[in-house]
């Protein structure tokens, strides 16, 4: 969470200096919480809330991008300030700030802790960019992303060591015997 909130004050920041002043911070919900609240906290904006994104695969396989839970009031004249925790291929922070976009919002600007240099929208704000393409695991989405990774590869049973080594094989991810333990402990809830 050091990291996390490291970038977060960089971020925060970046957006200080820019001069444009928000009144409210819209999550992308799930993975833009932890940082929107620590936004909220340096910036010191009272108001909080989210939206969420979902990405599946359809029938035919095809990626299918949808709003799932909508913003519950009203950002008509409202300086926004739209936050997540990564802008990988730019799918989610396109489509929130599009849907947000047709809401009226006074000002709405964007912001993420990192973002890949590839993406196809970029933030107005960012933390850290990376240029090399890794996957980035968050303390608040570590058990869902391991997990993920090793129901795909029928490994969901796999003992501490196994796990850990397929990671850091597979994914270039290197996750300690303790973290590790607690995740796979964790594993009737991903079945």
């Amino acid at each position: 969470m050091e990291e996390a909130y490291k970038v977060s004050t960089k971020l925060a920041a970046d957006i200080m200096a820019s001069g444009d002043r928000f009144d409210m911070v819209i999550a992308i919900a799930r993975g833009g919480f932890p940082p929107s609240r620590f936004i909220c906290d340096f910036l010191n904006i009272e108001i909080l809330s989210s939206v969420q994104i979902n990405h599946y695969k359809s029938g035919g396989r095809e990626e299918k991008i949808e709003v799932i839970d909508k913003i519950g009031r009203s950002i008509q004249n409202r300086n926004v300030l739209l936050i997540d925790d990564v802008n990988d291929t730019g799918d989610t922070l396109k489509l929130a700030h599009d849907y947000l976009s047709r809401l009226n919002p006074a000002i709405l600007k964007s912001g993420v802790l990192h973002e890949k240099s590839n993406t196809s929208f970029t933030s107005d704000f960012k933390g850290k960019i990376q240029h090399e393409w890794e996957w980035l695991i968050y303390q608040w989405a570590a058990a869902e992303d391991v997990h993920e990774f090793l129901i795909k590869q029928g490994m969901q049973n796999a003992d501490v060591n196994t796990a850990r080594d397929f990671l850091a094989q597979e994914y270039n991810l290197s996750i300690d015997d303790r973290l590790m333990e607690q995740i796979l402990q964790m594993k009737e809830n991903y079945s």
